[in-house]
């Protein structure tokens, strides 16, 4: 059984299409404008005991982030659940693969299963940039002393292992100036 559509009908559903369409329009332009700049990682005073976390990766791969210390480095903690870290990740992959194997990011997913599960969803979404390290979310938790966390986040992380700046939600991997602001950020470290 079809139903005509008068003209009003018609109309009033092209109105109702063209709202919605601005509306996404301009709540993605809204997402865009909150991303935060890699320069708004810029250190300040040293926080927290050093950072252990020990990450796990698949087939049964363990490092810990006390393996970094003599470096700097961001930690970026993000989860195969979130919508803005599936939003942001692509991006976040196309910078690593500019700066080459020298990428001092190291991106971690919490409460995001298995490092099978993690790897199986950077694949499925064409990420070959960032690897399926996983931490513990209580480990995460107790080194950061809290029991809210809020995700996607980036640290910025001193060569002694020490938490220096942070930025939740999104970074704009994709600013055209982004690699500068790195370096401009260990540089002063």
């Amino acid at each position: 059984m079809t139903i005509p559509i008068g003209r009003r009908g018609f109309i009033a559903g092209v109105g109702c299409v063209s709202i919605a369409a601005a509306l996404s329009g301009a709540a993605w332009a809204e997402q865009q404008e909150n991303l935060r700049s890699v320069k708004s990682l810029k250190a300040g005073k040293a926080q927290l005991d050093p950072v252990t976390l020990q990450l796990s990766g698949p087939s049964g791969a363990n490092t810990s982030l006390e393996a970094q210390r003599g470096k700097p480095f961001l930690l970026h903690v993000w989860a195969t659940w979130c919508g803005p870290c599936k939003q942001e990740l692509p991006k976040l992959d196309a910078f690593m693969a500019s700066l080459g194997t020298d990428c001092p990011i190291i991106p971690v997913a919490v409460a995001s299963a298995t490092p099978e599960k993690v790897a199986a969803f950077l694949d499925a979404a064409g990420l070959k940039h960032i690897p399926a390290w996983t931490v513990d979310k209580a480990a995460y938790k107790a080194w950061l002393k809290t029991s809210d966390v809020a995700i996607p986040v980036t640290y910025l992380i001193d060569g002694s292992g020490r938490l220096r700046a942070s930025a939740e939600g999104g970074v704009n991997w994709s600013a055209p100036d982004a690699a500068q602001q790195l370096h401009d950020i260990f540089a002063e470290l």
